[in-house]
């Protein structure tokens, strides 16, 4: 019996440590394949969220760039201006209310009709005066109040409302903001630096496009 009790106690011995072997051997990597450390996980924060998406940003903003020739530019005018037959302005100062044309331009109402209202090609009277009192500008002013200068017209506002933008064959865009006792029906007024330029500007026919 006692016998017995020691063959027991030596098989569950023997079978432990055959466990144990073996599960040691099972954890052990194997030379053949070597282990890869695992990819540490990586937590976007909110400073990592806000520059991945200025960087996508930048690059919409890089690609939608493409060269182009805005409408309110010289060049536009010139296209514009040929196709009504006009030659574009002799002076620097002709150039001067383009800016203020263009916005009064665009801002063109619709007909009833839907379509854009056209612009209006005249043929008119010119004659010029300076912003001196002798040719009947008192203290340089126009009689909206406006100061008188180049590209500033005097026209009749039955025919030409007030503040409507010009452009004048040759001389240039233009306001009308100003009247005279002279100025009726298709007659228009330009006005110029100095006397002696108005003097030497006479009389003429000049065509002249309603722009608003």
């Amino acid at each position: 019996m006692k016998q017995l009790r020691w063959t027991v106690l030596f098989a569950m011995v023997m079978g432990c440590a055959v466990s144990t072997i073996w599960l040691a051997i099972g954890q052990t990597p194997s030379p053949s394949s070597p282990s890869v450390p695992p990819k540490p996980a990586t937590v976007k924060g909110f400073e990592d969220v806000i520059r991945a998406r200025e960087k996508e940003e930048n690059v919409q903003r890089d690609t939608e760039q493409t060269p182009s020739i805005s409408e309110g530019t010289r060049e536009a005018w010139l296209r514009l201006l040929k196709a009504y037959n006009l030659r574009p302005p002799k002076r620097p100062e002709g150039w001067k209310f383009a800016n203020y044309s263009w916005m009064r331009w665009r801002g063109a109402l619709a007909s009833r009709s839907g379509s854009a209202l056209r612009m209006r090609l005249l043929t008119m009277q010119a004659t010029a005066y300076c912003p001196n009192s002798c040719c009947g500008s008192s203290y340089g002013r126009t009689a909206t109040g406006r100061k008188a200068e180049y590209g500033v017209v005097a026209v009749d506002p039955r025919v030409i409302p007030l503040g409507t933008a010009l452009y004048v064959d040759q001389y240039g865009f233009a306001i009308a903001a100003d009247t005279g006792r002279k100025i009726k029906g298709t007659r228009i007024d330009l006005c110029f630096p100095t006397h002696r330029e108005a003097s030497r500007f006479g009389r003429r026919t000049v065509r002249v496009l309603v722009l608003r």
